[in-house]
């Protein structure tokens, strides 16, 4: 595979991931806003914007100018309007590499949002629109799934769908551990719950710890979990999976480095103690996560897609 086409796959799924992500937050904290009095559901609205920027918020933004930011603002590079263009963007550059399915509902999802405004949705019911918006998202990863072949090209896809969701998750709970450690500022019960359904988690933690709501399951559920879609664990079983599959000629030093870095990772997350980082560690455990993801996201790029040709001789 030309490293241009990896590239670009590997991109266009990050975006979507990232646009997927943004939505769901978005979506689920205007839904949570009823049943939050206007001091908790600021405190939660600056979680979503310091997990979703990486920025705190100005105490003087409401949750119309958030929604605004992370939504539609163009000159926000994570916004989700950008993340979606910059996702149709790549996969224009390997329309070869793609199905029309895929391809179509990309475009058709940029093009529904990018003209929408906040005024003109935020008079009605503005939670749905992002509810729509993932809809169409995952709409779009079942056309992903079912009409590429799973070769080469999907394994960069699922790399890049896959790397975003570890640092994207990991900035979450991280954002919502960390304050938990300010007792002026710790998340009520109910913020938790949020938490659980930022991650499509909800329904599937209550079947497994019942509804008792308790961080130090929810840290153990979102971080350990192996068979949960939206858990550090699952996606880092997929990123080694998926390391595996691709550059299957390249030399074997060059996929050492990388699958080095990846064995290294999932060592951590499937020895990693609950107990031991509830004492205080889970900041750092996600922050070593997030490192190595890092680590990972270079090396890859070193001995796949940015390699000189010097490299090759």
């Amino acid at each position: 595979m030309l490293s241009r086409v990896a590239d670009s796959l590997y991109w266009m799924a990050r975006y979507i991931e990232r646009a997927e992500h943004t939505a769901r937050l978005i979506a689920v904290k205007l839904d949570s806003m009823v049943e939050q009095t206007p001091e908790d559901a600021a405190s939660s609205w600056a979680r979503v914007h310091q997990a979703l920027t990486g920025e705190k918020t100005s105490p003087d933004l409401d949750a119309f100018d958030i929604t605004q930011r992370l939504a539609f603002d163009r000159d926000n590079e994570t916004s989700l309007i950008n993340c979606l263009s910059l996702a149709r963007d790549n996969a224009r550059q390997v329309r070869e590499a793609l199905s029309n399915e895929v391809w179509e509902n990309l475009n058709r999802l940029y093009l529904r949002l990018s003209p929408v405004t906040m005024d003109s949705i935020w008079v009605h019911t503005p939670a749905r629109l992002f509810r729509e918006a993932l809809e169409d998202m995952h709409a779009l990863e079942g056309v992903t799934y079912s009409t590429l072949s799973h070769g080469e090209g999907w394994y960069f896809l699922e790399l890049g769908r896959h790397i975003e969701r570890v640092q994207q998750l990991g900035r979450l709970l991280d954002v919502h551990f960390k304050v938990a450690q300010a007792p002026e500022h710790s998340p009520k019960y109910f913020d938790w719950l949020v938490l659980l359904k930022f991650c499509t988690a909800f329904e599937p933690y209550t079947k497994q710890y019942t509804a008792s709501i308790r961080p130090q399951k929810i840290a153990e559920f979102l971080l350990f979990d192996a068979e949960f879609p939206h858990s550090i664990c699952f996606s880092v079983d997929r990123m080694s999976e998926a390391l595996a599959r691709v550059a299957p000629g390249a030399p074997p030093a060059r996929r050492a480095a990388v699958e080095r870095l990846a064995g290294r990772l999932k060592s951590a997350v499937d020895f990693g103690q609950v107990d031991e980082l509830m004492s205080g560690g889970v900041a750092a455990f996600i922050a070593d996560i997030t490192k190595q993801c890092e680590q990972i996201h270079k090396a890859l790029y070193s001995s796949y897609i940015t390699y000189g040709a010097e490299t090759v001789l």
